[in-house]
């Protein structure tokens, strides 16, 4: 008998075929057949080509598939008008288990999951528990607490929330933003874990008190909330600007964008000892205030004695993020508007008078900066920088990408809201770029 296990509402799924990347899917007991968005969609002498997603989504690769295996299907919109969709059998990953299903092929562009499963798909397989969401398979739901989490906790908190915590009948758990340890793993998977090491996400719902005090930790904290599905109050909170690196790390991180592993430190009062973050970010780390700008207080560490430099110059800062070093050869700044490249610009390793500051690569006027062809530079990195644009929904940035040395595999720094296009290498590029895109319909 063929084991039969519980999945929530919505889902984490992969595409072995197509990418490695986590991508939400919707659970629709409402629906026959499963869905999936995609674009460019073509059938020639009994051939179908189309492409997964289209270039507005941070899934869309560009990879064209092609079958002669596909059926043509006659399905209802949302308006109740018949449309004829093709049908075509993918593979689908969910946890440590690969399925083959059908899947019609839709513009999917407006709504929030780009793969929809139907109950064909869900038949003998899954049984739907309408409470929870990403499980991926098997378990019973545990009862979830509140957690509540607020910047102060004086004695008028302590007692109102005592109050709570005995008329409610969840359990409910209150902490400070500062308390909880925010991180990015080595695999790119952020989290938001109690001092406990119990995860945030398994909430049933958590409520921000007081986020105006530490918005950028309230923004981070939504950002996850919403990546693995967790309802949160005030809903707010949720459509955020960023404001440093710390929020800007969480939304590209969320969005499947590799970044280097981080573990973020709050306050001077408990911060790790040099050997704690050794042991988790390697020999060499870099240390920087979440607003850093330009290099400034950003930080190599290669020993105990630079560590301890690095925090006696971090003295103002109060959010920090410790993030293990990429060996490199420089990096690479790729300005995007509009989602076209205008400009890549490389920039060598260089050296620098303050050992503290050796990984910048980035000296006063620029000695090493060398201008790249922005259509002839590798198609990945700058799909990964035009990426990084839509999940932060900058129109005019400057994506910032390192590659490591000892595989190859590309990072991104940073996705600079404020790029520099007024001074530079070739201006009137700049210039020409960003007329064109203020007058184009393409905003």
């Amino acid at each position: 008998m063929a084991t039969i296990d519980v999945i929530g509402t919505t889902q984490y799924v992969r595409l072995p075929n197509h990418s490695f990347v986590d991508i939400p899917a919707k659970i629709d007991t409402g629906a026959d057949d499963s869905a999936i968005w995609a674009s460019d969609i073509k059938e020639v002498d009994g051939q179908l080509s189309f492409r997964l997603f289209a270039p507005s989504s941070i899934f869309y690769t560009g990879s064209v598939y092609s079958t002669r295996d596909y059926q043509v299907a006659i399905v209802k919109n949302s308006f109740g008008e018949r449309e004829y969709r093709y049908k075509v059998k993918l593979m689908l990953k969910i946890g440590d288990k690969s399925y083959k299903s059908s899947f019609n092929l839709a513009e999917r562009s407006r709504n929030r999951y780009p793969i929809l499963l139907g109950k064909r798909f869900l038949k003998n397989r899954f049984v739907v528990d309408v409470s929870r969401h990403n499980v991926a398979g098997g378990g019973s739901a545990p009862r979830k607490p509140i957690i509540i989490i607020t910047a102060r906790f004086d004695d008028d908190t302590k007692a109102f929330f005592e109050i709570i915590t005995k008329q409610a009948k969840s359990e409910v758990i209150t902490e400070r933003y500062r308390n909880l340890r925010y991180t990015i793993d080595q695999t790119g998977k952020p989290s938001v874990t109690l001092p406990d090491g119990h995860d945030v996400a398994d909430a049933k719902v958590v409520y921000f008190k007081s986020h105006g005090f530490l918005p950028e930790h309230a923004a981070s904290i939504a950002q996850y909330l919403k990546y693995k599905h967790v309802p949160f109050v005030d809903r707010e909170v949720g459509d955020f600007v960023s404001r440093s690196k710390l929020s800007e790390l969480f939304i590209l991180a969320t969005n499947g964008i590799p970044v280097p592993q981080t573990i973020v430190i709050t306050g001077h009062k408990d911060v790790p000892t040099y050997e704690v973050l050794r042991s988790s970010l390697g020999d060499k780390f870099v240390v920087k205030d979440i607003h850093s700008n330009r290099g400034k207080n950003n930080f190599i560490v290669i020993d105990k004695a630079s560590y301890d430099e690095a925090w006696t110059r971090l003295t103002d800062a109060k959010t920090v993020l410790a993030q293990r070093y990429i060996e490199n050869d420089g990096f690479v700044r790729v300005l995007l508007m509009g989602g076209q490249a205008i400009q890549v610009i490389k920039r060598s390793s260089t050296p620098h008078k303050d050992p503290l500051k050796a990984h910048l690569n980035k000296p006063h006027g620029g000695a090493n900066a060398v201008e790249l062809s922005a259509t002839e530079y590798d198609a990945e990195v700058i799909e990964l920088a035009r990426k990084s644009a839509l999940a932060t929904r900058r129109s005019i940035v400057g994506v910032d990408l390192i590659q490591d040395k000892t595989n190859d595999k590309w990072y991104v720094l940073e996705a600079n809201n404020n790029p520099e296009v007024v001074r530079g290498i070739d201006v009137p590029k700049r210039a020409r770029g960003l007329i064109q895109f203020l007058e184009s319909d393409n905003k």
